[in-house]
């Protein structure tokens, strides 16, 4: 599905609409519903930031692993970093508000966790990029590449460990996470 609206085109595709349902149906947490929330949240968080830095959105595409926004080129030094850092903190004020208003609560912990979890050095993630970018502006575009992938694989070393670690306890989803984030970064 894909419409265009205020000159910015949105796409929706099949496997995202099937990981939706999928993850709803099978959350036994009742953390699905509130993790929707958080990533609505993180994603509002560089859309806003976005529109503040006067970064112009040509296309958001929702698919299977997320939601990919596009604009065009790089922003002035520092915008291109707000916007990177505007997701995790949309989930910061989030979870602090939510702690604030209702104490400690699913929706509270769920952005928590998208915070870390998106300032993590490895690839295509906020701390990822902005890793990339600190790089560049510091003058080592070259090298760039080389040291996110190091970075990126020293964090995942141990995060591949715990889901070992939790694969008995029937837990997949740090190892999914793990596969997918090595197969991003294998790929750039």
């Amino acid at each position: 599905m894909e419409f265009e609206r205020g000159g910015t085109r949105y796409s929706f595709t099949f496997g995202f609409f099937t990981v939706l349902a999928l993850w709803l149906l099978c959350d036994r947490s009742g953390l699905g519903l509130p993790a929707l929330g958080g990533v609505l949240v993180h994603e509002g968080g560089h859309i806003l930031v976005m529109r503040l830095t006067g970064a112009r959105i040509l296309a958001m595409r929702f698919c299977a692993v997320g939601v990919r926004l596009e604009k065009r080129g790089l922003l002035p030094y520092g915008r291109e970093e707000a916007v990177y850092l505007g997701g995790v903190a949309a989930n910061l004020l989030a979870a602090g508000v939510s702690v604030l208003l209702c104490g400690w609560n699913g929706f509270a912990a769920v952005n928590l966790a998208l915070c870390v979890f998106n300032l993590l050095p490895v690839g295509r993630l906020d701390g990822g990029v902005l890793l990339g970018l600190a790089l560049c502006r510091a003058g080592k575009p070259e090298r760039a590449a080389f040291w996110r992938k190091l970075a990126g694989f020293m964090v995942l070393t141990p995060l591949f460990a715990a889901a070992l670690l939790l694969l008995p306890r029937g837990n997949y989803t740090m190892l999914l996470t793990a596969l997918y984030l090595a197969a991003t970064l294998l790929r750039e």
